[in-house]
């Protein structure tokens, strides 16, 4: 009977030795997993509740896949486990954007050019006197994240940034991230990465929890990590060359960006990644995407961008590597078609 019950004690610990151990737990957590592990990256040469500005991106910062170029972006990792905290910003021009993350990768507001102070608290706590843009938050620990575009202004930017602060976001910054065996991690991401071809961005990113499929929401973090909903920026994937194969180191290739993707208010960029790394590519020109700041319309609106080895070409970019591009559409017009069309020099 002792051997049979060891048997039987053994057969328990196997199945119970994973729980929840399961590719759907795999990808459900996926978002939380990538979030911390920006976060806790962050942190460790950084204050919690308090921005850090990284100037315009270059191509070794690694902070995030996917960024924008030609962007002052703003990264504050707080959290409101004690208290709600309170956001100041100043009045800007040009695209100014707050976006709050928690640590799902859900985004429950961007606020675009704010026109006053941002409140994030949790549903249990209470909103202060004042007038606020109020944000509640799912989880304890967030991301609050600013975009300013610039525009041969960064004196400008790099002033106004000095009064975009924060007061409160200094709670507990522990955030729980599950782990699972290399088999159900290596066959989540798989599927994962399965799904990219399939995704749809305006569906992409999501309010709250529930808004979006576990499966869209994994794969939306992993092409864009702190990508926001579709309302505040529209994006287009551009994956392959107009045969379906991969973007090569040597090829020539013009992509033709639809005209009236953006308000005019807004702003279009094309922005090409290493396929290896998801990050700018270096190039001796510095050039590393094209925006409506940067590069001739043509005369139905529409804009001709250029990539290739050297960057020359109309509107060029520079690739030299395996690369993929990401069209962005700020303050974009819902609906608007936004397929580019890739011909093959």
């Amino acid at each position: 009977m002792k051997s049979i019950g060891l048997v039987v004690l053994a057969m328990f610990l196997a199945s119970t030795a994973y729980a929840g151990d399961t590719i759907e737990d795999y990808i459900r957590e996926y978002p939380n997993q990538e979030q911390a592990k920006m976060m806790n990256a962050w942190l460790v040469e950084n204050s919690k509740g308090e921005f850090h500005f990284t100037g315009l991106v270059d191509p070794t910062d690694a902070t995030v896949v996917t960024p924008q170029a030609t962007v002052d972006y703003g990264y504050n990792w707080f959290s409101v486990s004690d208290a709600p905290a309170i956001i100041s910003v100043p009045t800007y021009d040009k695209f100014f954007s707050v976006s709050i993350f928690d640590m799902e990768h859900n985004v429950p507001a961007v606020i675009v050019n704010p026109s006053k102070p941002i409140l994030i608290r949790r549903p249990n706590q209470d909103i202060p006197d004042g007038d606020f843009t109020v944000v509640t938050l799912e989880t304890d620990q967030g991301l609050a994240l600013t975009r300013m575009v610039v525009i041969d202004n960064m004196k400008e930017v790099r002033a106004l940034s000095k009064s975009i602060t924060m007061e409160g976001g200094r709670g507990d910054m522990t955030r729980n991230v599950q782990r699972f065996s290399p088999q159900i991690e290596a066959s989540g991401l798989a599927i994962i990465k399965a799904s990219l071809a399939h995704l749809n961005p305006d569906i992409a990113f999501g309010d709250k929890s529930g808004d979006v499929g576990y499966i869209t929401s994994a794969g939306a973090v992993m092409i864009g990590q702190l990508g926001t909903p579709a309302d505040t920026v529209r994006y287009g994937t551009v994956l392959t060359d107009e045969f379906g194969q991969p973007f090569t180191a040597d090829g020539t290739y013009t992509l033709t960006v639809p005209p009236g993707i953006a308000k005019e208010s807004g702003y279009y960029s094309v922005t090409v990644y290493g396929a290896d790394n998801k990050l700018l590519i270096p190039n001796q020109q510095n050039i590393y995407d094209r925006t409506t700041y940067s590069s001739e319309p043509n005369g139905d609106g529409s804009y001709t961008v250029t990539l290739s080895p050297d960057g020359s070409g109309i509107n060029g970019i520079p690739t030299g590597k395996p690369f993929y591009a990401i069209l962005r559409a700020y303050v974009p017009v819902l609906g608007a078609d936004m397929t580019v069309k890739v011909t093959n020099n």
